[in-house]
């Protein structure tokens, strides 16, 4: 865990990311398919049967997993499962570097993990986290498994065991090819207060980032604050809208690269205005909304208590045009090799990540994709509290609720909405854009840069 984290510190520093997103404070033994599926096939695993092949039964099998870093979930997931079925061994592979990555090891990591993959030789499964990794590039070459197909023939897969808006909304080209483990969650905590004197109506179902910018308007200046939102860099802004239009920007199905757009032009002008009208700040200064990552329930109490004497929470404002809903993102993301030869193992083992009894392993960092595990996790939060409050080191004496918790439960249920990770596309565009925020050039020079560099890469 302490390497994990000194690798994810040095990689905050190469590619400018911050910890916290503008916020002050932060037994299943079902078998799998044994049926080879070949890179670009997408044809159901065994559509004869309509069941999933045994390959586990009298063989030994290895299922090698690449990762930067093992970590302890890994490791007693690895344990258990090798106790359950003495015929697999799971076997790791890890990236050797340094204690904290420098910005070459950094690009020699992804450099050598994309070589790996491309190359149809590497491992059975990869786990894609802390450092973003290129997957479209990986789902345009046909390296990963598309999951739906393994999901729609294992008749032992039951949907309605897991978080299935998650998995759902996970999709990439319409297929889930990256699996999350784990989920995080994305909102935005307000000064209830400020807000209610200021007597501002806020439809946050309803809630682009425009009419963010005329709450913004109308808030400036209560409780001698001028801002919005602090500790934001206008390249971080940029950044989330640009996740919230990835698609639209970077299309999948063709590796298609749309900055010379007239959606992007009007990204860049809008987050320039935003900080020309002081609706945001790139400085640490208090604000009347706070953008944050909730990481687990006692996360999410903690915020809820600490960020303002009285918190309201916000679905993240959206892109003009794009559905509302609560903004996500996956945790111990995973994906199979195309050219895996124990594809039906390899399917069994996260399977069994996902189940109640690794779900429910203590001390983990992110909601769990298993429903009973989650709602446990609540129901036991309720156990623990004294008066109507909760006692924890990490987050001290705060609030807590049935209403509270329940608020938290239709937030897990409705994410709808995925956060793209910061990969080498959003780094070109924070690098490039720049420039435009300092007004050294236009924002039709700076989409040219960012269309030819994110084309060069795209066609690497």
């Amino acid at each position: 865990m302490k390497k994990c984290l000194s690798i994810l510190m040095g990689l905050i520093i190469v590619l400018g990311l911050t910890a916290c997103m503008g916020g002050n404070a932060k037994n299943n033994n079902n078998t799998g398919s044994g049926n080879k599926v070949t890179p670009g096939n997408t044809n159901p695993p065994n559509e004869q049967t309509g069941s999933i092949e045994d390959e586990n039964k009298n063989t030994k099998k290895t299922i090698v997993i690449s990762t930067l870093a093992v970590t302890d979930f890994y490791k007693e997931a690895k344990q258990k499962y090798e106790q359950k079925h003495p015929n697999v061994t799971v076997q790791f592979k890890e990236f050797e570097s340094s204690t904290t990555m420098s910005s070459a090891e950094v690009e020699k990591y992804i450099k050598t993990t994309t070589t790996e993959i491309l190359s149809g030789k590497g491992a059975d499964l990869f786990v894609m986290d802390i450092i973003p990794l290129p997957v479209e590039k990986y789902i345009n070459k046909k390296a990963f498994v598309n999951l739906d197909d393994f999901i729609a023939m294992d008749s032992s897969f039951d949907p309605k065991l897991y978080q299935m808006n998650i998995l759902e909304n996970s999709k990439i080209n319409d297929g889930l090819y990256v699996l999350p483990i784990q989920f995080y969650l994305q909102a935005l905590f307000g000064d209830k207060n400020v807000i209610k004197n200021a007597d501002v109506t806020i439809d946050d179902k309803n809630w682009t980032w425009s009419k963010f910018a005329e709450v913004g308007k109308q808030l400036a200046g209560h409780n001698n604050e001028t801002y919005s939102l602090g500790n934001i860099t206008p390249e971080e802004m940029l950044n989330y809208l640009v996740s919230d239009n990835y698609l639209q920007l970077v299309e999948g199905n063709n590796g298609t690269v749309n900055f010379e757009s007239e959606l992007f032009l009007d990204i860049l002008k809008r987050v320039k205005r935003l900080y020309d009208d002081k609706i945001l700040t790139a400085e640490n200064k208090t604000s009347h909304f706070n953008l944050s990552n909730i990481y687990s329930p006692k996360d999410y109490l903690g915020r809820l208590a600490n960020f303002y004497e009285d918190s309201a929470i916000y679905q993240k404002p959206h892109a003009a045009g794009q559905k509302s809903g609560i903004a996500f993102g996956g945790q111990k993301n995973i994906a199979m090799n195309s050219n895996s030869t124990v594809k039906g193992t390899a399917w069994h083992f996260m399977k069994f990540l996902m189940s109640e009894e690794i779900q429910s392993i203590p001390q983990q960092d992110g909601f769990p994709i298993h429903k009973k595990v989650s709602n446990d996790m609540l129901d036991n939060l309720m156990k623990e509290s004294s008066d109507g409050k909760i006692e924890d080191p990490k987050i001290g004496s705060v609030p807590i609720s049935k209403e509270i918790l329940e608020d938290l439960k239709k937030m897990i249920n409705g994410a709808s909405l995925p956060i793209t990770l910061m990969n080498k596309v959003q780094t070109i565009i924070a690098e490039e854009a720049k420039t435009f925020f300092t007004g050294h050039k236009t924002a039709e020079d700076v989409a040219a840069l960012i269309q030819n560099r994110v084309t060069t890469y795209m066609n690497e």
